[in-house]
């Protein structure tokens, strides 16, 4: 009688822990089978979707950044720089001809695949203006990002405006990029 309580105790045991992880992968914004080297770009500010590959991001079609200096700014005030290399933002945006208006009267967020995201949108504009300050970096100091979600999304604080911080924009595991009408 033992042994069979204790095959009902782990078999219970199982059965919970099936049912907890796939609720949690339910309530997540994003496939967790998904190929974690590609980004989205979506919204109502857009002209169709556009999911890319960081192979795609990477081979020449979009202009790249390498080892720029980025002034970073966290919520208590810590400053510090840090070299990135990347795809420019408004590059695929220009290549890709996705803007549906002017960038005046769009915004973007940024998403990670861990749940986080960038606080509020910001204005496109900022990135039209400053089109090498706004990247989608796969390098840091000379070291590819790691292999869990190899995008990360960087601005420089000369650019975020006034009372927000950089840090918070700097989401790592980047998988998608909302661009909506203000």
């Amino acid at each position: 009688m033992e042994t069979r309580n204790f095959y009902i105790l782990v078999a219970s045991v199982i059965i919970g822990l099936v049912t907890f992880w796939l609720i949690m992968i339910a309530s997540l914004e994003f496939d967790p089978f998904e190929d974690p080297n590609k980004i989205t770009i979506e919204g109502n500010g857009i002209s169709a979707p556009i999911s890319i590959s960081l192979s795609d991001l990477t081979s020449g079609k979009y202009d790249l950044v390498e080892d720029k200096t980025f002034h970073i700014k966290n919520r208590v005030d810590t400053e510090y720089d840090v070299v990135y290399s990347g795809i420019l933002l408004w590059s695929i945006l220009e290549v890709e001809n996705l803007l549906l208006h002017s960038s005046s009267r769009l915004e973007f967020r940024f998403y990670g695949r861990d749940g986080f995201s960038s606080p509020k949108f910001l204005n496109l504009s900022i990135v039209e203006a400053n089109p090498d300050l706004v990247i989608l970096a796969f390098e840091e100091n000379s070291v590819p990002l790691s292999l869990e979600g190899p995008l990360r999304s960087v601005i420089d604080q000369s650019i975020i405006p006034e009372g927000e911080y950089t840090s918070h924009y700097s989401i790592e595991k980047l998988y998608k990029i909302m661009i909506q009408i203000v």
